[in-house]
């Protein structure tokens, strides 16, 4: 069962505050359809919440595919457009807001992230993390995202 805001105390910092290592990213359909993984199910990736009110989250594909050149500028599209679909990395200040974290991207590999804030429900127990995230999709259909993080 999930707490709600209403029934739980306030994060304190010191849960999430330090460097995280992805276990896993998974996304749940509300419709049933079948469970999938951005990054397979094997993804990898570090998140860092900073004492000072940073953050930093990198996640990506165990095995990236490689470029078509040994220099990104000398690299076609095609190799360029998978090297972004298989990874994801943005930064800025963070907040603790009850239950939640709100993560206001400064920079992102993603330009339509920067100068959002986005929301995360946090679940943290002993060395572990969640943070979890509802998305309404085309057609009213809706997914939720659930990241889990160890300590590191």
């Amino acid at each position: 069962m999930r707490m709600t805001e209403s029934h739980a105390a306030a994060l304190n910092p010191q849960d999430v505050i330090g460097s995280w290592h992805l276990v896993e990213w998974r996304v749940d359909y509300a419709d049933g359809r079948p469970t999938t993984w951005p990054f397979g199910p094997d993804a990898i990736g570090v998140l860092v919440y900073a004492s000072d009110g940073w953050m930093s989250a990198t996640m990506s594909c165990r095995k990236r595919s490689q470029l078509s050149a040994p220099s990104a500028l000398k690299a076609d599209d095609a190799s360029k457009a998978r090297a972004f679909q298989e990874y994801l990395a943005y930064s800025g200040r963070w907040e603790i807001v009850g239950r939640s974290i709100a993560h206001d991207v400064t920079m992102s590999m993603n330009p339509t992230l920067v100068g959002t804030r986005q929301w995360r429900e946090a679940e943290p127990s002993g060395d572990s993390l969640i943070l979890a995230a509802d998305e309404a999709l085309p057609g009213g259909a809706k997914r939720r995202h659930s990241i889990v993080w160890r300590r590191q």
